[in-house]
Protein backbone atom coordinates (compact mmCIF):
# COMPACT_ATOMS: atom_id res chain seq x y z
CA UNK A 1 0.00 0.00 0.00
CA UNK A 2 1.42 3.40 -0.96
CA UNK A 3 2.15 5.94 1.77
CA UNK A 4 -0.71 8.33 0.81
CA UNK A 5 -3.18 5.44 0.79
CA UNK A 6 -1.86 4.17 4.11
CA UNK A 7 -2.36 7.62 5.67
CA UNK A 8 -5.90 7.79 4.29
CA UNK A 9 -6.68 4.31 5.61
CA UNK A 10 -5.43 5.20 9.10
CA UNK A 11 -7.37 8.46 9.12
CA UNK A 12 -10.60 6.68 8.13
CA UNK A 13 -10.00 4.02 10.78
CA UNK A 14 -9.57 6.61 13.55
CA UNK A 15 -12.63 8.57 12.40
CA UNK A 16 -14.75 5.42 12.33
CA UNK A 17 -13.76 4.70 15.92
CA UNK A 18 -14.65 8.22 17.05
CA UNK A 19 -18.07 8.25 15.40
CA UNK A 20 -19.05 4.68 16.20
CA UNK A 21 -22.74 4.44 17.15
CA UNK A 22 -23.31 5.22 20.80
CA UNK A 23 -25.15 1.91 21.18
CA UNK A 24 -21.95 0.08 20.26
CA UNK A 25 -19.92 1.92 22.92
CA UNK A 26 -22.47 2.20 25.71
CA UNK A 27 -22.37 -0.22 28.61
CA UNK A 28 -25.11 -0.97 31.08
CA UNK A 29 -25.82 2.11 33.18
CA UNK A 30 -26.89 0.66 36.51
CA UNK A 31 -28.40 2.96 39.13
CA UNK A 32 -28.03 0.49 41.98
CA UNK A 33 -25.82 1.59 44.89
CA UNK A 34 -22.22 0.51 44.40
CA UNK A 35 -18.89 1.48 42.86
CA UNK A 36 -18.46 1.35 39.08
CA UNK A 37 -15.64 1.87 36.62
CA UNK A 38 -16.33 2.91 33.03
CA UNK A 39 -19.97 3.43 33.99
CA UNK A 40 -22.14 3.43 30.88
CA UNK A 41 -18.97 3.26 28.80
CA UNK A 42 -18.50 6.97 29.51
CA UNK A 43 -17.67 7.75 33.15
CA UNK A 44 -14.30 6.68 34.54
CA UNK A 45 -15.43 6.10 38.13
CA UNK A 46 -18.86 6.43 39.70
CA UNK A 47 -19.99 5.59 43.20
CA UNK A 48 -23.73 5.53 43.73
CA UNK A 49 -24.15 6.07 47.46
CA UNK A 50 -27.92 6.38 47.53
CA UNK A 51 -30.57 6.10 44.85
CA UNK A 52 -32.84 9.04 44.05
CA UNK A 53 -35.25 10.34 41.44
CA UNK A 54 -34.17 13.31 39.35
CA UNK A 55 -37.83 14.34 39.06
CA UNK A 56 -37.74 15.18 42.77
CA UNK A 57 -35.09 17.84 42.13
CA UNK A 58 -36.17 20.70 39.86
CA UNK A 59 -32.94 22.61 40.54
CA UNK A 60 -29.21 21.81 40.39
CA UNK A 61 -26.63 24.23 41.75
CA UNK A 62 -22.96 23.90 40.77
CA UNK A 63 -20.74 25.27 43.50
CA UNK A 64 -17.37 26.93 42.72
CA UNK A 65 -14.78 24.24 42.04
CA UNK A 66 -11.84 23.65 44.34
CA UNK A 67 -8.67 24.54 42.40
CA UNK A 68 -6.29 25.24 45.29
CA UNK A 69 -4.16 22.15 44.69
CA UNK A 70 -4.41 22.00 40.92
CA UNK A 71 -0.88 21.90 39.42
CA UNK A 72 0.08 24.85 37.20
CA UNK A 73 2.69 25.10 34.44
CA UNK A 74 5.88 26.98 35.22
CA UNK A 75 5.32 30.73 35.25
CA UNK A 76 7.65 31.18 32.28
CA UNK A 77 5.76 28.57 30.24
CA UNK A 78 3.62 29.96 27.41
CA UNK A 79 0.60 28.01 28.70
CA UNK A 80 0.69 29.42 32.24
CA UNK A 81 -1.72 32.31 31.65
CA UNK A 82 -4.14 30.09 29.72
CA UNK A 83 -4.33 27.48 32.47
CA UNK A 84 -4.56 30.15 35.17
CA UNK A 85 -7.40 31.81 33.28
CA UNK A 86 -9.41 28.62 32.88
CA UNK A 87 -8.94 27.73 36.54
CA UNK A 88 -10.37 31.11 37.54
CA UNK A 89 -13.89 29.85 36.73
CA UNK A 90 -13.88 26.17 35.64
CA UNK A 91 -17.45 25.63 36.79
CA UNK A 92 -18.70 27.88 33.95
CA UNK A 93 -18.25 25.57 30.95
CA UNK A 94 -19.03 22.56 33.15
CA UNK A 95 -22.38 24.10 34.11
CA UNK A 96 -23.09 24.86 30.46
CA UNK A 97 -22.53 21.22 29.53
CA UNK A 98 -24.61 19.94 32.44
CA UNK A 99 -27.47 22.30 31.59
CA UNK A 100 -27.40 21.28 27.94
CA UNK A 101 -27.54 17.60 28.84
CA UNK A 102 -30.45 18.00 31.26
CA UNK A 103 -32.45 20.33 29.01
CA UNK A 104 -35.61 21.98 30.29
CA UNK A 105 -36.37 19.38 32.92
CA UNK A 106 -34.00 20.90 35.50
CA UNK A 107 -32.86 24.47 36.19
CA UNK A 108 -29.06 24.46 36.39
CA UNK A 109 -27.10 27.38 37.80
CA UNK A 110 -23.83 28.29 39.48
CA UNK A 111 -23.71 29.45 43.06
CA UNK A 112 -23.79 28.26 46.65
CA UNK A 113 -27.52 28.17 47.29
CA UNK A 114 -29.10 25.13 48.90
CA UNK A 115 -32.64 24.49 50.03
CA UNK A 116 -35.27 21.85 49.60
CA UNK A 117 -35.42 19.82 46.38
CA UNK A 118 -31.99 21.03 45.23
CA UNK A 119 -29.00 18.99 44.12
CA UNK A 120 -25.56 20.46 44.78
CA UNK A 121 -22.57 19.58 42.60
CA UNK A 122 -19.19 19.96 44.27
CA UNK A 123 -15.95 19.21 42.45
CA UNK A 124 -12.18 19.51 42.67
CA UNK A 125 -10.03 20.08 39.59
CA UNK A 126 -7.42 17.34 39.92
CA UNK A 127 -5.54 18.31 36.77
CA UNK A 128 -5.77 20.82 33.93
CA UNK A 129 -3.32 20.09 31.12
CA UNK A 130 -3.14 22.46 28.12
CA UNK A 131 -1.29 19.93 25.97
CA UNK A 132 1.04 20.93 23.15
CA UNK A 133 -0.15 23.00 20.21
CA UNK A 134 2.93 22.02 18.19
CA UNK A 135 2.29 18.31 18.73
CA UNK A 136 -1.38 18.74 17.82
CA UNK A 137 -0.44 20.54 14.62
CA UNK A 138 2.34 18.23 13.47
CA UNK A 139 1.47 14.94 15.15
CA UNK A 140 -2.26 14.47 14.79
CA UNK A 141 -4.13 11.33 15.94
CA UNK A 142 -4.52 12.68 19.49
CA UNK A 143 -0.94 13.88 19.95
CA UNK A 144 -0.54 16.85 22.31
CA UNK A 145 -4.10 16.58 23.63
CA UNK A 146 -5.37 18.93 26.33
CA UNK A 147 -7.01 17.20 29.28
CA UNK A 148 -9.01 17.90 32.41
CA UNK A 149 -9.80 15.66 35.36
CA UNK A 150 -12.43 16.29 38.02
CA UNK A 151 -13.39 14.51 41.21
CA UNK A 152 -16.73 15.46 42.63
CA UNK A 153 -19.96 14.59 44.34
CA UNK A 154 -23.66 15.23 44.03
CA UNK A 155 -25.38 16.12 47.28
CA UNK A 156 -28.96 16.49 48.47
CA UNK A 157 -28.84 20.11 49.66
CA UNK A 158 -31.52 19.81 52.32
CA UNK A 159 -30.05 16.81 54.17
CA UNK A 160 -26.39 17.03 53.20
CA UNK A 161 -26.54 13.41 52.06
CA UNK A 162 -23.99 12.52 49.37
CA UNK A 163 -25.84 10.71 46.59
CA UNK A 164 -23.06 10.26 44.01
CA UNK A 165 -19.29 10.49 43.79
CA UNK A 166 -17.51 10.62 40.46
CA UNK A 167 -14.14 10.91 38.81
CA UNK A 168 -13.94 11.87 35.15
CA UNK A 169 -11.22 12.86 32.70
CA UNK A 170 -11.71 14.20 29.18
CA UNK A 171 -9.18 14.91 26.44
CA UNK A 172 -9.37 17.10 23.32
CA UNK A 173 -6.87 17.44 20.48
CA UNK A 174 -8.87 18.92 17.61
CA UNK A 175 -9.60 22.61 17.15
CA UNK A 176 -9.01 25.65 14.97
CA UNK A 177 -5.33 26.25 14.24
CA UNK A 178 -4.26 23.15 16.20
CA UNK A 179 -6.66 24.01 19.00
CA UNK A 180 -6.47 27.11 21.18
CA UNK A 181 -5.39 26.18 24.72
CA UNK A 182 -8.34 27.83 26.42
CA UNK A 183 -10.82 26.49 23.85
CA UNK A 184 -9.74 22.88 24.37
CA UNK A 185 -9.56 23.05 28.17
CA UNK A 186 -13.02 24.62 28.36
CA UNK A 187 -14.32 22.01 25.93
CA UNK A 188 -13.12 19.26 28.25
CA UNK A 189 -14.92 20.86 31.19
CA UNK A 190 -18.09 21.25 29.15
CA UNK A 191 -17.96 17.60 28.11
CA UNK A 192 -17.50 16.43 31.70
CA UNK A 193 -20.61 18.45 32.56
CA UNK A 194 -22.47 16.63 29.78
CA UNK A 195 -21.20 13.34 31.16
CA UNK A 196 -22.59 14.09 34.63
CA UNK A 197 -25.84 15.16 33.00
CA UNK A 198 -26.03 11.71 31.42
CA UNK A 199 -25.56 10.12 34.84
CA UNK A 200 -28.30 12.23 36.42
CA UNK A 201 -30.73 11.44 33.60
CA UNK A 202 -30.27 7.74 34.33
CA UNK A 203 -32.13 8.42 37.60
CA UNK A 204 -35.22 9.75 35.86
Amino acid sequence: MSRPRLRLFLAVLVLATLVAPASARKKESSTAPGKYTDWGGEVDELEIVKGFKLADYPKVVVEPFDTKGTPLPDKDDNTYDAVKGVLAAPSGPFTQGLSGALGDRVAVSRGTGGGDKVLLVRAKVVSMEPGSKAKRFWGGFGAGAASAELRGEVVDAASGQVLLRFKQERRSAIGNFAGDYVELMNRNLLTIGEDLGGVLKAFS
